[in-house]
């Protein structure tokens, strides 16, 4: 072969590449985007809303543990610094040790609101769609699109759920309960007749109160929050002769409808037991 030859087979050979490399489909390589969240809440609301295949979504705080007593992780920190976004709670005491990038951090104010709470949720989907929008320009119609979708399916599962409380004949009764889950009980129609905080702070005193409470009100339950001390209202129920139930105030890793059923279930199974 002259060296002619060989000269033009190497420009074509050259050619050829080029042109595989414009027409390639960009997607095959594309970059996946890294998105973290504080919590399992926004974790699963971003997840709901990013269109699949282009973002990867993580949490810090593991669904069972108190934001205020999480300690952080390196890998955490590693977490924050690869992220090409990181969306978190206002106020979130563990997120401040994090080390984030000022310009890859996406603020969100809970607004004093109990986001576990259908209603809530919902609220926080559009907000949070309104913020992703914003920042991914690019994917902003599929994410409001999704936006939709996610509200549609939240509303009717809590539709659902809420059924089963009225069929039960919930709604209107009292119970003692954890401040944490005073808007998610009210939510599935209870007359929280008295409430109290975490266990550190609930004196001798306050438990003789809230079980004199419970009983002038006919309480069917006392509902503890699973982050903030599973145990704490257990001594309650036990004077009060009442069940005693744990609801959960972060989506577990089966997500949010999943989660909010879950705690409607063991509200209606503790219902069941306290007729026995």
């Amino acid at each position: 072969m002259g060296t002619l030859t060989k000269l033009l087979l190497a420009i074509v050979a050259a050619l050829l590449l080029v042109v595989v490399m414009a027409s390639a489909d960009p997607g095959d390589a594309r970059h996946v985007r890294t998105i973290v969240a504080s919590d399992t809440i926004l974790s699963g609301m971003a997840a709901s809303l990013l269109p699949p295949g282009k973002y990867k979504v993580e949490a810090i705080l593991p669904p069972g543990q108190c934001p205020g007593h999480y300690d952080v992780k390196l890998s955490d920190i590693e977490k924050t610094k690869n992220a090409e976004l990181v969306i978190a709670f206002r106020g979130m005491p563990f997120m401040e040790t994090t080390a984030m990038r000022r310009e890859a951090l996406l603020l969100v104010d809970a607004g004093d609101r109990n986001w576990m709470t259908p209603d809530s949720y919902v609220r926080g989907v559009s907000i949070l769609a309104e913020r992703l929008a914003e920042r991914f320009p690019a994917d902003g119609k599929e994410i409001m699109q999704r936006k939709r979708e996610t509200t549609r399916a939240v509303m009717a599962g809590a539709k659902a759920l809420g059924e089963r409380l009225r069929r039960a004949g919930l709604p209107g009764r009292a119970v003692i309960a954890s401040s944490m889950q005073k808007e998610p009980l009210v939510w599935m129609g209870f007359r929280v007749a008295a409430e109290y905080g975490r266990p550190e702070s609930l004196s001798a005193r306050e438990v003789m109160r809230l079980v004199r409470i419970g009983r002038e009100r006919n309480a069917l339950l006392v509902a503890d929050n699973l982050q903030s001390g599973p145990d704490t209202g257990k001594g309650i129920a036990e004077a009060l002769g009442t069940p005693h139930v744990v609801l959960s105030n972060f989506p577990s890793e089966k997500g949010y409808l999943a989660t909010l059923g879950e705690n409607v279930e063991s509200v209606l199974a503790a219902a069941r037991a306290g007729k026995k």
